[in-house]
């Protein structure tokens, strides 16, 4: 199993580690040793979640336990889909599908002017996470109330 770590606090971090593992076998990630994911619970974040990365090294996940723009605590299924939609784009940097070292490139190519809702990454991200996040998350109905 790819390692991951997760640093800050979050309530039930034994949920989350497991929705994690459930999330990178989803992903097709399972069977990679090398890279590892870091995901960090933060206070403050410019958004609800980030994700940073390098092809076959490392991505790095935050995730803002607190709204951004209102500063209004999230509530953990918030975080969580969040987590799901972060870790799409973990698997795009670790496959080299995104990459921005020197601008933004998507399959290889120069993606600096793309508009964030029609960022292919964004899309990708977006239709995969509800999905991921339903398939993936241990006693959904227990946590939706």
């Amino acid at each position: 199993m790819m390692d991951f770590a997760i640093e800050g606090q979050v309530k039930n971090k034994a949920i989350v580690r497991f929705f994690v593992e459930n999330l990178i076998k989803e992903l097709g990630m399972a069977r990679l040793r090398k890279p590892a994911i870091v995901i960090k619970f933060m206070n403050k974040c410019d958004a609800f979640g980030l994700c940073d990365g390098q092809k076959n090294a490392y991505a790095e996940i935050h995730i803002a336990k607190k709204c951004p723009a209102t500063g209004r605590k999230l509530g953990f299924i918030e975080m969580m889909q969040t987590l799901a939609h972060e870790m799409v784009h973990a698997r795009q940097f670790i496959r080299g599908q995104l990459n921005n070292e020197s601008g933004w490139a998507w399959k290889g190519r120069r993606a600096d002017n793309f508009e964030y809702e029609n960022q292919p990454w964004e899309k990708e991200a977006y239709r995969l996470e509800k999905t991921l996040f339903m398939d993936c998350f241990p006693h959904f109905a227990e946590f939706n109330n």
